[in-house]
């Protein structure tokens, strides 16, 4: 065996038996955070950092946030080909003067990171899986006038509201989402400030991004005509058609640190 295979050997045994029989260090975590552009309050009850070694280690425990993203139109509308019941082409029109729509959800995240730390210094790398809850759409539209219009017969619709056509009631609705289980990549670093004692203060800034979508959902028109047997009535809907959130922001944690090498 060549003097290069037995220092290796050497080495790996060396460090293995420091890994074994090393003392781990703990960190207690309390965290908060504000992000864009998924505007988000980001709160973790706690979480735990492990360090095998004095400086590297691993984070995990869990977080929860809160995220709105917010989009609004004016002047809105379209003419859509519609097949009424008869067989008879028919153009229907809308137009909306102010349209409003707000995502809005909670996500639990367990983070899975690596981390590295100094007596000033720290950053963490790895994944989150994240759990969406509570996934919704808040809608609210004003001024919404719907035309119809029959081309064989030179025909236009107005005033019709049995059928539809007319100016529509300022209305708003919410809309549930089904969301999937993200997987996102995330980091952060930032500043250590000992506190005295066992405690520090932690300052940083956050990235978060999800590989992967929440939702994915075939949409139609804004505004919809529904035909009946005598009568016919408008239904409104959401633009949100998926979501893969990301975002980055500001964190600051208090830690509690305990056991170990300090």
């Amino acid at each position: 065996m060549s003097k290069n295979r037995i220092l290796l050997i050497l080495i790996i045994g060396v460090i293995g038996v420091q890994t074994i029989f090393a003392r781990p260090s703990y960190e207690l975590d309390l965290y908060y955070g504000i992000g864009y552009p998924d505007f988000s309050f980001n709160n973790a009850p706690i979480s735990v950092s492990i360090y095998p070694w004095r400086y590297v280690g691993f984070s995990t425990g869990v977080e929860y946030s809160a995220r709105q993203k917010k989009r609004s139109s004016e002047n809105i509308g379209a003419d859509v080909d519609i097949i009424d019941n008869d067989g008879d082409q028919l153009i229907f029109t809308y137009h909306i003067d102010k349209y409003k729509e707000k995502l809005s959800t909670k996500i639990l995240h367990i983070p899975i990171l690596l981390k590295y730390r100094s007596n000033w210094f720290y950053t963490a790398a790895g994944v989150k899986i994240g759990i969406p809850q509570d996934v919704n759409v808040q809608v609210s539209y004003e001024g919404l006038v719907t035309e119809g219009y029959l081309p064989e017969l030179y025909a236009e619709l107005k005033d019709l509201p049995h059928l539809g056509f007319a100016s529509q009631p300022n209305n708003s609705f919410t809309t549930e989402i089904s969301a999937k289980t993200l997987l996102m990549l995330a980091g952060e670093c930032g500043v250590r400030i000992r506190l005295g004692g066992n405690f520090a203060l932690l300052l940083g800034a956050f990235a978060d991004y999800s590989l992967n979508k929440s939702f994915d959902r075939e949409l139609q028109n804004a505004v919809k005509w529904i035909e009946y047997i005598d009568e016919a009535s408008i239904t409104v809907g959401d633009s949100w058609k998926s979501w893969q959130p990301w975002g980055v922001g500001g964190a600051a944690k208090l830690s509690f640190g305990f056991g170990g090498t300090k």
